[in-house]
């Protein structure tokens, strides 16, 4: 596992988890709201991944969490995380 904090480490991250196609979608999430000016929201959501050399689709369950802050008068996603489910 890498953890991608810079600019550039962010946007490989991205344009190669979007050579795959992803199309999610939340099947379960919890938002708990901390104070007027912050939030988490934790769940589960499900992508299917198209691989780009042979069109293999394959479905991949991760969970995710996202923290929220009203920065300005407007809800911004100022971290995420994200991590396939292991198998159990």
């Amino acid at each position: 596992m890498k953890i991608r904090d810079t600019h550039a480490e962010i946007v490989d991250y991205f344009e190669h988890f979007l050579e795959n196609k992803p199309v999610g979608k939340k099947i379960e999430t919890v938002v708990d709201v901390l104070d007027e000016n912050s939030a988490i929201d934790t769940g589960l959501y499900e992508f299917t991944l198209t691989d780009p050399d042979t069109g293999a689709k394959r479905t991949v369950e991760a969970r995710c969490t996202y923290e929220y802050e009203k920065r300005g008068g407007k809800w911004l996603i100022v971290n995420h995380h994200s991590s396939v489910m292991p198998e159990g």
